[in-house]
């Protein structure tokens, strides 16, 4: 049977791109999302376009650290007191995979994806989706010499572009970026990553996709998914939608769908909070504060702020106490910020697997389904990449990727 039709669930970032590259191969296309466009993780996060520096978040001594703190709705990474057979299953899963085995595969898997996303994202430019990239590398900042060093190291073994400078004492950091504040004893730049405005970038797909004839239907909840010969029938709340393949990339939202097909795909939310405050002395470019785990990218008239990772069953709850964490972890590292004129508050569902790698490739046991999700916290810089991939898999060119295979994250 020739494929002609794709129903692509869900319009985040990932759900776009693969809407993006399908039409462009010439399919009929129609996305389907719950909310508006870009809702669930698309539009408040960090930015970041760093190819250079992708690593599952699973790693060795990663573990212990995190337990200590685990319990402080304070820390950077918070587990919400909660009973969630999901989220057990889920934290099992991220423990065995934190070690330097997987970790190394994981990498060598997300650096092979990644590989050309500069050049795919130049492409989105050329074709009108220009989302005012920032090509100035990444400033990292720590508050310590041996906090930064033992990062500088990790980079360099990572292959990154680090700046031949080094590492930074204080007054070369402040020399490059002046709002630093005393907390940013040393640091790094590497260079060549970019950053974009996550706005710019869904608003300009979503554009460009109704420019070429793609139907975005809004405000559609996906009860379930059929398959029927060669044809697949999505029921939503707008009506049934028709097509010769559907694509599941609603992000977290992706395991019910999943789950009402009999497949459980293990993917939890890691939530993601950020915020726009004004600064007197805006950075020339995105800056990690590294002890911190806060990012901060100069968007428009402001500063995104974002940080933290919150586990919690409730995808859309926001807590205040998250955002006053990231205010009190990265107010020493900032100078002229006014942290009273905080606007556009936003917490996001990350959709995050437990070996820290997409799930991307035919839902098992479906024929005519496959699945874009689970690209916990590299969806944006992965969304290209994502959406090329699922285009060769959805015309048969290519029949898995066996490290992004839904069938081992299944149930």
């Amino acid at each position: 049977m020739t494929v002609r039709s794709v129903a692509v669930l869900g319009g985040g970032v990932i759900g776009l791109c693969c809407a993006y590259y399908l039409r462009q191969a010439g399919y009929e296309v129609t996305v389907v999302e719950r909310d508006g466009i870009g809702s669930g993780a698309s539009r408040g996060n960090a930015g970041e376009i760093c190819p250079d520096l992708v690593e599952p978040l699973p790693a060795p001594g990663v573990i212990g650290p995190a337990l200590r703190t685990l319990h402080r709705p304070d820390a950077a990474l918070y587990l919400r007191p909660q009973p969630s057979v999901d989220l057990a299953r889920f934290l099992i899963g991220f423990s065995l995979h934190a070690n330097r085995k997987d970790h190394r595969s994981g990498a060598a898997a997300l650096a092979g994806l990644a590989a050309g996303t500069f050049e795919l994202f130049a492409e989105l430019e050329c074709s009108g989706v220009d989302a005012k990239a920032n090509k100035d590398g990444f400033l990292y900042v720590y508050g310590s010499t041996s906090a930064a060093r033992k990062a500088l190291r990790a980079a360099h073994e990572l292959g990154a572009p680090v700046d031949p400078a080094g590492l930074l004492d204080h007054a070369e950091l402040t020399d490059r970026e002046p709002l630093l504040a005393d907390a940013a004893r040393a640091g790094f730049l590497v260079a060549d990553q970019w950053s974009i405005d996550p706005n710019l970038f869904v608003d300009g797909l979503a554009g460009a996709l109704r420019a070429q004839g793609v139907e975005i239907v809004t405000g559609a909840r996906v009860t379930r998914v059929e398959e029927s010969g060669e044809r697949t029938r999505t029921h939503t709340s707008a009506g049934v939608i028709e097509a010769d393949r559907a694509v599941l990339a609603a992000g977290i939202w992706t395991r019910s769908i999943g789950r009402a097909m009999g497949v459980d795909l293990n993917i939890v939310a890691g939530k993601g909070y950020s915020f726009a405050v004004p600064a007197a002395n805006p950075p020339s470019r995105l800056v990690h504060l590294g002890d911190a785990h806060v990012a901060v990218n100069p968007l428009g008239d402001a500063l995104r702020i974002a940080g933290t990772m919150e586990f919690d069953t409730d995808h859309d709850r926001f807590d205040p106490r998250r955002v006053t964490a990231i205010v009190a972890a990265a107010r020493p590292y900032l100078s002229g910020v006014d942290w009273m004129a905080r606007r556009d508050e936003w917490v996001g569902p990350r959709p995050m697997t437990p070996d820290g790698l997409p799930a991307i490739g035919r839902l098992p046991d479906h024929r005519g389904v496959f699945v874009a999700a689970g690209h916990n916290m590299l969806g944006l810089m992965l969304a290209p990449a994502t959406g090329r991939l699922i285009t060769e898999l959805v015309s048969g060119a290519l029949e898995a990727v066996s490290a992004f295979d839904p069938a081992r994250i299944a149930r």
